[in-house]
């Protein structure tokens, strides 16, 4: 374990462990032993890291791979609304190192550059008694991976293959944490700046996609993101359907 102040409550205390399953586990287990909002669980390596829908998250060694106690004042409706403040933390810490590549998030916690998945946030609560006691947000961003398995190869990059150099991981923690934590304590005045933000980094609004679900497909166009983090999708019937985080999405070309 690691403890130094990086931020005021962010990255106060830092567990650091060389390779785990899943940093989204450890900090699931220490938030139910009541560990403060802020603890922050980093791996260099994780097994079985964790991806959208029980998907796996390739978590090589080269990455930073993260998952962040939090304790919010929201309800279960809102949680979607911490992946859109992860998702935008990790677009405004990448921006400044690129050079010639743009940064947005595709919906709804994925960070690109360009074409490819350089990062991931996602959320998972815990209820106690009908509230909400913790969210653990787990975050794994690419940092200086330098090979992709082959099924991965075409939808995923890394800083340092983009940019031809290594990132420093702890550098890059801090800046993510300052982030968060600047994101986080401004959610708690008002969410309409980071709902701004995510509308700026979100490329999608008012092209046409391709919605799936399990019973149906339809094209549509996002038109919005609203108040909880859900997005507002405009249907060629001219109907308006609210879409959450479980939804799929892809452009249509």
């Amino acid at each position: 374990m690691i403890k130094k102040k990086i931020t005021r409550i962010f990255g106060r205390k830092i567990y650091h462990y060389l390779k785990v399953d899943s940093t989204n586990k450890i900090a699931f287990h220490l938030a139910q032993k009541g560990e403060a909002e802020g603890t922050a669980v980093v791996a260099d390596e994780q097994s079985k890291g964790e991806g959208r829908r029980g998907s796996w998250w390739f978590s090589p060694q080269g990455g930073l791979w993260l998952s962040l106690i939090l304790r919010p004042s929201l309800n279960f409706s809102q949680i979607p609304l911490l992946n859109i403040l992860g998702a935008i933390a990790v677009a405004e810490t990448v921006e400044p190192l690129l050079t010639h590549r743009s940064v947005f998030i595709y919906w709804p916690n994925d960070i690109m550059i360009d074409e490819k998945k350089v990062g991931g946030v996602m959320c998972k609560s815990s209820p106690e008694k009908g509230k909400l006691s913790f969210v653990i947000m787990g975050i794994g961003v690419n940092l200086n991976v330098k090979e992709f398995p082959p099924q991965l190869q075409k939808e995923a990059t890394s800083l340092s293959l983009e940019e031809g150099y290594s990132i420093s991981r702890k550098l890059f923690l801090e800046l993510l944490l300052r982030k968060l934590e600047e994101l986080y304590t401004c959610s708690n005045g008002s969410w309409l700046p980071i709902l701004e933000k995510a509308r700026i980094l979100f490329p999608l609004l008012g092209k046409p996609v391709k919605i799936q679900t399990p019973q149906e497909e339809w094209l549509g166009y996002p038109i919005d993101i609203d108040g909880k983090g859900n997005l507002i999708v405009r249907l060629e019937s001219g109907v308006q359907r609210v879409i959450n985080a479980e939804t799929s999405i892809n452009l249509v070309r």
